[in-house]
């Protein structure tokens, strides 16, 4: 070895314990550094990229891992991290053939068998990805991530009843709240008279999805006390059959039994048939502070939103720039409403020059009670996947619903209607990433609603 190269690995050394430390940017330096002393080292490339990664800065991450294997192509693990960062890029087809290798170089590898199926997934290849995933269980039963992604892509696929019954892993996930209550968790039972105490877990959109369970439960003789975040509070306080409100953090009442909302559909035997279509089963609060009055000649008010609150960095996918939807605004007769919110929905309003054809509602909405109030006074919301549609969805508010193509669970697959949603119309990419077909749509059929209001 060199000295070049011994100092290389000297460098490469310093960098890892900054990365194992988290300390991104000097492990940064480190891996760079080591890449000028010996330009053909293969590990220092492959940990510059998982480093990169971890800024959000995925292009460069996967150019690295190319270059890894480019100088050593035996590695599983880099073909898996390039398979990873080419799917959060949307590059499905790339990240199938970089997946594939890992699997071939590492049969054994669950979790080279599980990313593959995730992959497999987002291209819809539903059958394929359940394989994957329970061929991944048979090496490695012990995987609460792959038995999760499972219980989805099954829900994914219509079958509600088994991929609900498979919902319970989630509890197995690192950082899951657990409840440590005392009392009975509710098993089905007949309620009779009991008070249940219905519990929220992470998700507001899943929050308000389910929370179209609570009149069953008190159809069938609950007492249901639900528990939520303060900004669902007042919004949840207009769900038929909720006897309490209770702020999650806050001291509970007395109970006899519990069930986090999101165990409801599962424990109620919910099948694509039987799935709880009624609405509203939310209301707009009597006194709102939120009025959205006509302008003179308009003939429809309708809300946008093109961002959302995305939970990891593979849920970029979901948002699209506000740029496209200006396309919409010569449409005549339509008076537009921004529910976006926050300083980028203000600069995006400002960049796009659109500040006299839209008016901003969104920081004007202090809680979700606020939004059902803006949403039950328009016509029409057009957003993508976020709380926002839920509400709009569970008030009977007629929403389009703007979709990647791989999207949640929620929304299944090739339809352009939901089952949980009488009022909603599905618009979903055809191509990852690009929406220009979406917003042809779009444009096509507002035109025509506009021209069908007398």
């Amino acid at each position: 070895m060199s000295s070049r190269q011994q100092e290389a690995a000297r460098v490469f050394v310093v960098a890892f314990d900054h990365h194992r430390h988290d300390r991104l940017d000097e492990a940064i330096r480190g891996y760079s550094k080591a890449l000028v002393l010996n330009p053909a080292y293969a590990e220092a490339y492959a940990n510059l990229g998982v480093a990169l990664r971890a800024q959000g800065r995925v292009e460069a991450a996967v150019a690295c891992y190319r270059r890894s294997i480019a100088i050593n192509g035996e590695i599983a693990d880099v073909f898996s991290n390039l398979g990873n960062s080419l799917r959060e890029l949307g590059r499905y087809e790339t990240a199938i053939e970089a997946h594939e290798n890992a699997v071939r170089l590492a049969p054994r590898s669950a979790h080279a068998v599980y990313n593959l199926g995730l992959v497999l997934r987002d291209l819809g290849c539903l059958t394929l990805a359940v394989d994957c995933f329970d061929r991944a269980l048979g090496l490695r039963p012990d995987y609460p991530d792959c038995t999760w992604d499972r219980a989805l892509t099954l829900l994914m696929a219509g079958d509600l009843e088994a991929g609900f019954a498979a919902y319970e892993s989630r509890r197995a996930r690192p950082n899951w709240p657990r409840s440590n209550l005392r009392q009975a968790a509710w098993d089905g039972s007949p309620l009779d008279g009991r008070v249940i105490l219905v519990r929220p877990e992470p998700g507001v959109s899943d929050l308000i999805q389910f929370v179209r369970y609570v009149p069953l439960l008190d159809a069938a003789g609950g007492r249901v006390v639900v528990e939520c975040p303060p900004g669902l509070a007042r919004l949840f306080a207009t769900v038929p059959g909720v006897r309490q409100i209770v702020i999650e953090g806050t001291r509970r009442p007395s109970f006899d039994v519990h069930a986090a909302l999101l165990d409801l559909p599962g424990l109620m035997g919910t099948t694509l048939e039987t799935v709880p279509r009624a609405v509203p089963y939310l209301a707009a609060p009597e006194l709102h502070n939120v009025h959205l009055p006509a302008p003179i000649g308009s003939r429809l008010k309708v809300g946008i939103a093109w961002d959302g609150p995305p939970a990891n960095p593979r849920d970029r996918g979901r948002v699209c720039s506000l740029l496209p939807l200006v396309d919409l605004f010569d449409l005549p007769g339509i008076a537009f409403y921004s529910l976006a919110s926050g300083e980028s929905a203000a600069e995006d309003i400002a960049v796009a020059a659109c500040e006299a054809l839209i008016t901003p509602v969104g920081d004007r909405l202090e809680d979700f009670a606020d939004t059902a109030a803006a949403v039950a006074q328009l016509d029409l919301v057009i957003a993508v996947d976020s709380p926002l549609v839920h509400i709009a969805g569970a008030l009977a508010r007629p929403v389009w619903t703007l979709l990647p193509a791989a999207a949640d669970w929620r929304w299944l697959t090739d339809r352009d209607d939901s089952p949980w949603y009488p009022t909603m119309r599905l618009y979903r990419q055809a191509e990852p990433g690009r929406w220009d077909d979406v917003f042809v749509r779009l444009r096509r059929d507002l035109a025509a609603l506009v021209t069908s209001v007398d």
